[in-house]
């Protein structure tokens, strides 16, 4: 079936909820690959998550079909929620105008400043849970792919900036491997637009498409970067205490986290200089890389 190339994902949203008998509906917030829609029937309000793209072709999403990544979200937030961690329960994936869209119910956000002890307890209990076991199975190899990855993303940027050198990749995945243990499913993408809040508490966390299975430390050094960024709404050290309340367990001291570090910030670099480019963030984390390089 084929599918005209003019339909935008906004429009695909709104034939959706006319289909639907929705009476209205409104962008209720937009990521980098994903818009948030809600829409409201005369008996029930629903979200509607759109790709923007039914294919994505990006620095950090080569060639990635939409259709994965919301299969990937359906199934993840329905683990969460049979698990006890805030989020969005998933309600039906369908196809509208050749995009997936996955329907989910809808949890109201006040705009009060995040709980961050609050946000670190939630991390804190689902890193504790057993992970699914396919995506335990899936990431068998979840040290090999971050080297992998690292190393990927610093050629890229490389080829365009000038940077320190990066150690062999064989390095790298020995270094993790040798200092990280456990596994657990992580988000990945833990900052305040992907968490609903009501009095300051999250209420559920969203957008599972950047999870992984691994050590909790490929967590928590990913938002030590995203911290960063003001609009975030994000303050590590006040996150860790509240993980560690809750018996959650970091270890920064190790030669890995600096590597996991460095993964947040090349992938942060590559965002703000090619996918969404904001020239101040974009210097800052092309600026974080080096240090980083540095240290290694």
């Amino acid at each position: 079936m084929s599918y005209p190339v003019a339909i935008s994902a906004s429009t695909a949203a709104t034939r959706l909820a006319n289909r639907r008998g929705a009476n209205d509906i409104f962008l209720a917030g937009e990521g980098v690959e994903f818009l948030f829609f809600i829409a409201a029937t005369e008996k029930r309000r629903e979200s509607y998550r759109v790709p923007r793209a039914r294919v994505f072709d990006t620095a950090n999403n080569p060639k990635i079909p939409a259709r994965d990544l919301q299969h990937k979200e359906l199934k993840l937030s329905a683990w969460a929620v049979d698990h006890g961690v805030p989020s969005a329960r998933p309600e039906q994936l369908v196809v509208q105008d050749g995009y997936p869209v996955l329907i989910t119910e809808i949890i109201d956000d006040d705009g009060t400043p995040l709980d961050q002890h609050a946000v670190g307890a939630v991390l804190a209990q689902m890193h504790q849970q057993e992970p699914p076991i396919d995506e335990a199975s899936q990431h068998a190899n979840i040290y090999r792919y971050l080297g992998q990855r690292i190393s990927h993303r610093y050629s890229r940027l490389s080829a365009q900036h000038q940077m320190p050198s990066l150690p062999q990749e064989t390095a790298l995945i020995a270094l993790l491997e040798k200092s990280l243990r456990r596994v657990s499913l992580l988000h990945m993408d833990i900052r305040r637009q992907n968490i609903r809040v009501i009095d300051g508490a999250p209420k559920a966390l969203i957008d599972w498409s950047n999870a992984l299975t691994a050590a909790p430390e490929v967590e928590l050094a990913r938002i030590q970067e995203y911290s960063a960024i003001t609009e975030n709404g994000l303050d590590y050290t006040d996150i860790v205490e509240g993980y560690r309340r809750e018996s959650g367990v970091v270890d920064e001291s190790t030669a890995a986290w600096r590597i996991l570090r460095l993964d947040a910030a090349l992938m942060l670099a590559g965002v703000f200089t090619s996918v969404s480019p904001r020239e101040e963030l974009a210097q800052l984390f092309l600026g974080r890389t080096c240090e980083l390089l540095r240290e290694l």
